[in-house]
């Protein structure tokens, strides 16, 4: 969970105000963009590693840089496809 819109970041070590971030995604349900928080992401420096914050969860997530070009840690997948899709077991839940 967010408070006061920041979260403590693993990538960084440091505490980040997320609406700072160059990349925020919408939502999704069955496809298609619906009401409720954004998630956000965070790249490493080169790349390798994507933290995504999502507003139910306490902490940011750490995903690893597929063979595939994407990134995952087995419960979550990111996908560089028009933007950016987020994947939970499959099924995209953030796009933008």
């Amino acid at each position: 969970m967010f408070e006061n819109g920041k979260s403590f970041s693993q990538l960084k070590q440091t505490c980040l105000e997320l609406t700072t971030l160059n990349i925020k995604l919408n939502p999704l349900k069955d496809g298609a963009k619906t009401k409720g928080s954004f998630a956000y992401i965070l790249f490493d420096n080169n790349r390798k590693q994507a933290e995504v914050f999502f507003s139910f969860e306490n902490k940011g997530i750490i995903l690893t840089k597929t063979d595939e070009g994407n990134w995952s840690n087995g419960n979550y997948k990111l996908i560089a496809w028009k933007g950016y899709v987020i994947q939970k077991e499959g099924k995209a839940i953030y796009g933008g």
